[in-house]
């Protein structure tokens, strides 16, 4: 499956590109995604996880990021699988970032290519309506990377001396995205179904 997107967030390309290289900041934006402690060889363990009403399954996996921040780009390459009818997908994630013209404020356009390789149940997923839910996915962390970057945003404040050395404190991660729910995902994927049907059905009368 292949698809292509574009999203802004706040922010220069190159602040945005180092942002993108926390990726236990980036997994709380992605929904569904669950990060686990980075492995030796620098990949990362994790999974995604998709609500079927009060039942949850867990797509367990392993992801490898690289970063090239002259070149304002990047990757990510991925692989999981799921105790649900053989379901198992392989994508690679290609990235690059310039400055958004449109905007006022600082902000940087984010180009996505991905290519999926999708096996089981999601194998007829992905040509059912596959590129829709992509749409929806992307929309989703564009939202949420955005509201995370925009917290970047230094408001000056008066210096005040303090009398003692304050204790250093461990910077707060933002809480995980909910999970991925079968049922929003469900209607897409119907929507994007009889949208196909419409277009056969008009292109069969004209």
């Amino acid at each position: 499956m292949h698809f292509e997107g574009e999203f802004s967030v706040p922010g220069k390309p190159a602040d945005v590109i180092r942002r993108f290289a926390d990726v236990p900041r980036m997994a709380t934006c992605m929904p569904g995604a669950v990060l686990e402690p980075q492995n030796e060889d620098g990949s990362w363990p994790g999974g995604m996880v998709v609500s079927f009403g009060p039942k949850k399954i867990k797509f367990k996996g392993r992801a490898t990021v690289d970063f090239d921040f002259d070149a304002l780009s990047g990757s990510v390459h991925g692989r999981g699988t799921a105790d649900m009818r053989a379901a198992r997908i392989g994508v690679k994630v290609s990235f690059a970032l310039r400055d958004d013209p449109a905007s006022e404020k600082p902000a940087t356009l984010v180009k996505i290519v991905s290519d999926a390789e999708l096996g089981g149940v999601l194998a007829d997923f992905a040509r059912t309506g596959g590129i829709a839910v992509a749409n929806v996915i992307m929309a989703d962390f564009a939202n949420r990377a955005a509201a995370e970057f925009a917290k970047d945003e230094v408001v000056a404040e008066p210096v005040v001396e303090a009398t003692t050395e304050p204790a250093p404190t461990e910077p707060a991660r933002p809480a995980p995205a909910p999970a991925l729910s079968a049922g929003a995902l469900f209607w897409v994927v119907i929507k994007a179904y009889f949208a196909r049907i419409g277009q056969a059905i008009g292109l069969g009368r004209s």
